[in-house]
């Protein structure tokens, strides 16, 4: 082929290339005889605003200050004043819901997430998995030029997908954000916590230091990917979604909150209730003439209980506070951080909680949430001086949320307003010129996207990577911001979780109870088991007057309403049974294992709910290990950590099998004989006697029985942020004082295997 046929074919092919790429410019010979064209780069709208998220725990509507509440929160009471607060806005009643229906703008069920991810089952509105179809707003600022981040709490996601393993599509990468630091789950020890950055475990935080606290580290993280921004490409606009577990249980608070809040609620949770309504009136966030609903019956009045009983709930709610105090000092280092470099000013400033306050922790509060608030007076009492530190991981009683959620009534869960109306402050210094306003036009929490796309000057992209997008069911209040008096543009919201129903239109709203003991864990008989009613909110502002005998025909209208939007939305099937759903995953887990679950030295960081279940089951356990170098100490696997679990571990060359009750009780086994150097075996028998929730454990070494006990009350449950270790114990550790992280190296263990019945029944309420 002659050159200049050489060069000509050449050219057709660099401009085919250049044609599939629709390249601009002109390529000649050389770079004289042509001219670049460089990709488009994608361009957010001039001058965009910067967006920060601060997605609350468990903030009920009267727990800020700017809405009534007594635990000071001097950051956002300026941030309120600074912007506009929303009087009648509303979240879905659990945190896996809302934070799907937040970032998306969609309804819960309509992107998988009708109920809490732990207990998906294989029903589309309820597989927590987000789809494609449904891409977050993170997706969709990154595609036009925007930084995002999220940081805290991801807890919307497939439980089996929450380790290093992957897949990685429904963690924060795969849904638009392009860097991570938090945690997975629901909730997270803030003392010592596991961590992941991006893909990858956190390792460079000292679990052991006294000092360190996860909100202040989440804070951290923040400032630093502002200012390295900013420093970098100071033009880019951010989106930032700070989702911190506070105040979420456990209620962990530094040293110097708990004293400052020591005696701040002596008086009761009934008195308390009385100062805030009083409160809220004078700031305007409830009418003026409304009136506290009767004090629940199946709630304690604080005049009933016995003074030692009293010091020790008022504690439970001196917790609470310093963790919402202290985590509002974090917010506002972020605040100035945005200021150093100039750019408060340009962002979009959103505060907002992803439920009402929790009854979760029972009639009594428990020092160890997983206890599932079944705890005598007299336990919590013995943890008195512990708690709110990293001793105890507790939670308060009913009657501090009834507190919290003034003048509601009921709680995180259900479908009344205490389980769904909450707090929403949204400032923007260059873009709301309004200060300080309230407003009272009803929305939800899937209202939030379309209206941070709107004030940013963005459309929702029709596709995106390819796939037609589902239509927005949120509606933005961009336009109830810059206007009090307009009338709300919302039309129909539903609620559902777990049985517990709701429907709000034009001011109306029907109830369907199925639950209404957030604390108690039995199943209903029916799905139909509690019987509808009816409120007119614009008479009825706290749900107090049932007018479903009144009002036989409009109750009709809006139970209709309720089940055409549960069949558009992907309600349906109804399944109460959140016990159930999460007994059938393990035992899935169960059957597709074959009921074997074997690790190699390096396995770890799997959380409790998806390892081996060695606290629901029997189980036959064998370690192969190679002591040809004799190692003396160090852990073979962990499970769990100082809120309940179990550990085997080496120490002075004898193997040591422990296990650390939910009430802080640790049983240890320890071999009467040491390891041989060499190759060896370690073996575990533990049997479950029928109906006992106590575990028979032997110890065997190379074939022989080396010592043996009673682990007394295994607990089904342990906290499900702890994680299953081999070699290492990664997260708070199970056994005080061992050496969590190190000294067994590498190649001592080399397998290690769980042997499990696959067809077994499984209580998860026993302790």
């Amino acid at each position: 082929m002659s050159r200049k046929r050489l060069l000509g074919l050449l050219a057709l092919v660099l401009s085919a290339a250049c044609n599939a790429t629709e390249f601009q410019g002109k390529i000649g010979r050389t770079e004289a005889d042509s001219t670049p064209d460089w990709p488009a780069e994608p361009a957010p709208p001039a001058a965009a605003p910067n967006i920060l998220v601060w997605l609350l725990d468990d903030v009920g509507f009267a727990q800020l200050g700017s809405y009534g509440g007594l635990t000071e929160t001097a950051t956002l009471d300026q941030l309120a004043q600074s912007g506009v607060r929303f009087t009648d806005f509303h979240a879905t009643p659990l945190c896996s819901p809302s934070r799907a229906a937040l970032l998306t703008g969609r309804n819960p069920h309509n992107v998988g997430m009708g109920a809490h991810a732990v207990t998906a089952t294989g029903y589309p509105g309820y597989n927590a998995r987000v789809p494609d179809s449904a891409a977050t707003i993170a997706r969709i600022l990154k595609g036009v030029g925007y930084a995002t981040y999220a940081l805290g709490k991801w807890d919307h996601l497939p439980v089996e997908h929450t380790t290093a393993a992957g897949p990685f599509d429904y963690w924060p990468s795969g849904q638009g954000f392009e860097h991570f630091y938090g945690f997975l789950l629901h909730e997270a020890n803030h003392f010592q916590p596991t961590l992941w950055r991006d893909h990858t475990p956190v390792t460079d935080v000292d679990l052991n230091n006294p000092d360190y606290h996860l909100t202040e580290d989440l804070a951290d993280q923040a400032i630093h990917q502002i200012r390295e921004l900013k420093a970098i490409n100071p033009s880019r606009p951010f989106f930032m979604y700070w989702a911190t577990g506070a105040v979420h249980a456990p209620h962990h608070a530094p040293a110097s909150y708990l004293e400052k809040y020591r005696g701040k609620f002596d008086k009761g949770w009934n008195a308390v209730r009385e100062v805030i309504l009083a409160k809220q009136k004078k700031l305007g966030v409830v009418p003026a003439d409304v009136a506290l609903p009767p004090w629940p019956d199946d709630v304690p009045a604080w005049e009933s209980l016995s003074s030692e009983q009293q010091k020790m709930a008022a504690r439970m709610m001196e917790a609470f506070a310093a963790m919402l105090d202290h985590a509002d000092d974090q917010f506002a280092r972020i605040l100035q951080a945005l200021d150093d470099v100039g750019e408060l000013d340009n962002t979009i400033v959103v505060v907002l909680s992803d439920n009402g306050a929790s009854a979760e922790g029972g009639l009594t509060g428990t020092f160890n949430e997983m206890l599932l608030g079944r705890v005598s007076w007299e336990d919590n009492l013995r943890h008195y001086a512990q708690w709110g530190g990293p001793e105890t991981y507790p939670h308060y009683p009913v009657g501090w949320a009834a507190a919290g959620n003034t003048p509601f009534r009921y709680y995180k869960q259900s479908a009344f307003e205490g389980g769904s109306r909450v707090p929403l402050i949204i400032s923007w210094p260059k873009g709301i010129k309004e200060r300080g306003e309230l407003r009272s036009q009803y929305h939800f929490i899937s209202d939030v996207t379309p209206t941070l796309l709107e004030l940013a000057g963005v459309k929702a992209p029709k596709t995106v990577a390819g796939v037609e997008q589902q239509p927005l069911d949120g509606v933005s209040f961009a336009y109830a911001i810059h206007d009090a008096e307009q009338a709300t543009r919302k039309q129909v919201q539903y609620y559902e979780l777990w049985g517990n129903r709701g429907v709000w239109s034009d001011g109306w709203k029907a109830n369907l109870q199925l639950r209404p003991r957030p604390w108690e864990h039995s199943t209903p008989a029916s799905v139909d088991a509690a019987p509808w009613q009816l409120f007119n909110l614009a008479e009825d502002f706290n749900e107090q007057h049932d007018l479903a005998d009144r009002e036989p025909q409009k109750l009709e209208t809006m139970v209709t309403l309720f089940r055409q939007q549960a069949a558009i939305n992907n309600v349906y099937p109804l399944a109460p049974d959140y016990l159930t759903a999460s007994v059938n995953r393990v035992k899935k887990q169960l059957a597709d294992r074959q009921g074997i679950f074997e690790y190699r030295q390096g396995s770890g960081r799997i959380p409790t709910v998806i390892g081996p279940p060695v606290n629901q089951l029997p189980f036959t356990l064998k370690v192969s290990i190679d002591n040809r170098t004799p190692v003396k100490e160090g852990v073979i696997f962990s499970v769990g950590g100082n809120g309940g679990g179990m550990a085997l571990y080496l120490k002075n060359g004898r193997p040591v099998l422990a296990f650390r009750h939910l009430l802080n009780g640790l049983t240890e086994i320890r071999s009467v004989r040491k390891i041989e150097r060499g190759e060896s075996v370690i073996e575990v028998a533990m049997e479950r006697p029928q109906g006992s929730r106590d575990g028979i454990a032997t110890l065997m070494l190379d074939g022989k029985p080396v010592g043996s006990g009673t682990f007394k009350g295994l607990s089904a449950l342990l906290p499900m942020e702890e994680t299953f270790d081999v070699g290492a114990d990664y997260a708070s550790p199970v056994v005080p004082g061992y050496p969590a992280r190190s000294a067994i190296p590498p190649g001592f263990i080399k397998s290690l295997r769980f042997q499990f019945p696959v067809a077994q029944e499984i209580n998860l309420l026993g302790h």
